[in-house]
């Protein structure tokens, strides 16, 4: 499969149809500019895209309610690229991020089945344009399985002569998702989910199932799954958390052990294990949350997880100099009374008061958009959605625009990284508690449209790095929590939902 950029691929409608989260868009006055005419498989993005102009200067200037409703013939007023601000996306950074540097890029790459030279660019950081002039290719669409071509001379390989570092693969945009791998054949699961355009796959690692007694560890599951995405080319990024009961004396909810050092022997252990293969270690899971970080020892607060994540970057870069260390995701809970749970912003800035930036290779952020379309604004809310729509927490772009300015605040200029996202949906599964009353907002086309839209729209922001899709398989994990089910690409009977169709025929 192809993927080229990150522009949405939502099909164009070409008959009547409805979303329960249509935002009225108030019609504005129309700018001389030129028309175009939408074409079968048009969607707003690709229109932006081609034209250099932002998908909401198109919204705005066309006075659309639904950006999912656009019609083959309909005739799209295109704004002057120079009328305004947000009509050319955010350039990228051009400054390599601070910390050690990720595994170098091979000066050559073997072309694999299925590979494009745009899948060899994507997954080498480099361009079509430049295989194309390394490799004197004649034909950019016909190039064979086992063929080695150039992806980078040496002098940048080397860094380039004027001084500037080479782009790192680790800090560009790139397509994510999470699996789980427990309770099903891994070659089954990997098998079905790199039918997806990926570059990258997050797995949450439970440290009680790798290591259930003392100096007792069993990577055997992990070890294939890892060997199987490796020959794919596909980047790994492992979320660790869980400590065993043997390791701490409060066991009612998860949380940290009693002694961090014991969680810095393990993740020493393991990425020395995993060295060369595994190039991101994510520290935790929403250590905000009490459900995630019950201790009697260590109290729920930003010091005590910086503590943890201190002895993990230490134990981690001792062995494996190379390897990423990313922050925990935080739960974006907009609520803060210090016992249930601390607002993820206050926790972030928490941390960067502490010297985050010292021991972090990327920032992460957990960014759900509930029942939001991903580029709506809080706080207006959206037709059929009766909850979670108070604050900016409860909004996929307010959530990352809020993140970017802490971090931009203290001199952090790296990309974001996305480490959770999506919207759940129960149309098709047990209608949820309370708790998960925000799925019932969501149908499985919305589920389906909201998630492209959300790729392109962190496309045009310029400043996301990997972003990972919760989740793959979630209905089909044993142990799952009703979270997972909602939010999977796979339905409770195993079939694909709409989400996963979109996604695979991402362009």
């Amino acid at each position: 499969m192809i993927l080229i950029g990150f522009g949405l691929f939502l099909a164009v409608l070409v008959g009547p149809s409805a979303s329960l989260h249509a935002q009225s868009t108030a019609p504005t006055a129309t700018p001389a500019g030129q028309t175009y005419t939408v074409q079968p498989g048009d969607t707003l993005f690709s229109i932006a895209r081609r034209f250099a102009v932002s998908s909401n200067d198109l919204i705005r200037v066309n006075g659309i309610a639904d950006p999912n409703r656009i019609r083959v013939g309909q005739k799209l007023v295109i704004p002057d690229g120079s009328s305004s601000p947000s009509a050319t996306p955010t350039p990228r950074p051009t400054t390599r991020p601070s910390g050690p540097v990720v595994s170098p890029t091979p000066v050559t790459d073997v072309v694999l089945p299925g590979d494009t030279l745009a899948s060899v660019a994507r997954r080498n950081g480099t361009t079509v344009t430049e295989l194309i002039r390394l490799n004197n290719i004649v034909n950019p669409d016909v190039i064979l399985v086992g063929q080695r071509l150039i992806v980078r001379d040496s002098s940048a390989a080397a860094g380039a002569d004027d001084g500037s570092a080479p782009a790192l693969p680790y800090a560009e945009l790139g397509l994510g998702i999470s699996i789980f791998v427990q309770d099903q054949p891994p070659t089954v699961v990997i098998d079905r989910v790199t039918e997806l355009p990926l570059d990258w796959v997050k797995i949450d690692v439970g440290w009680a199932q790798i290591e259930p007694a003392p100096g007792v560890y069993n990577f055997v599951v992990l070890d294939q799954v890892v060997d199987a995405l490796s020959r794919r080319r596909i980047r790994i990024l492992l979320t660790v958390s869980g400590s065993p009961q043997w390791a701490r004396t409060s066991t009612a909810e998860g949380g940290p052990p009693d002694d961090f050092a014991v969680f810095g022997s393990f993740m020493g252990v393991m990425a020395e294990h995993f060295a060369g293969r595994v190039g991101a270690y994510q520290i935790w899971s929403e250590p905000n949350l009490r459900r995630e970080w019950s201790s009697d020892v260590h109290r729920i607060d930003p010091a005590s997880y910086f503590d943890l994540l201190t002895v993990a970057w230490q134990a981690v870069k001792a062995v494996d100099p190379n390897a990423y260390i990313v922050s925990a995701g935080l739960a974006p809970t907009g609520f803060n009374d210090g016992v249930n749970a601390l607002n993820d912003r206050l926790y972030l800035q928490a941390l960067y008061d502490l010297g985050l930036q010292d021991i972090s290779d990327a920032i992460a952020v957990h960014a759900l958009g509930f029942g939001n379309p991903p580029d709506a604004d809080c706080c207006q809310r959206p037709v059929g959605v009766e909850s979670h729509y108070e604050n900016r927490s409860f909004f996929f772009k307010n959530t990352l625009e809020d993140y970017r300015a802490i971090m931009s605040a203290n001199g952090d200029e790296r990309p974001l990284w996305v480490t959770k996202f999506g919207w759940g949906t129960s149309e098709d599964t047990d209608p949820p508690g309370e708790q998960f009353v925000y799925v019932t907002y969501n149908s499985l086309i919305e589920q389906a449209n909201y998630i492209p839209r959300a790729f392109a729209l962190a496309d045009e922001l310029g400043y996301i790095g990997p972003m990972f899709l919760f989740n793959f398989n979630g209905c089909q994990f044993a142990a799952f929590r009703p979270e997972e089910c909602y939010f999977s690409l796979l339905g409770p009977s195993g079939s694909p939902r709409a989400a996963f169709n979109a996604l695979r025929n991402y362009r």
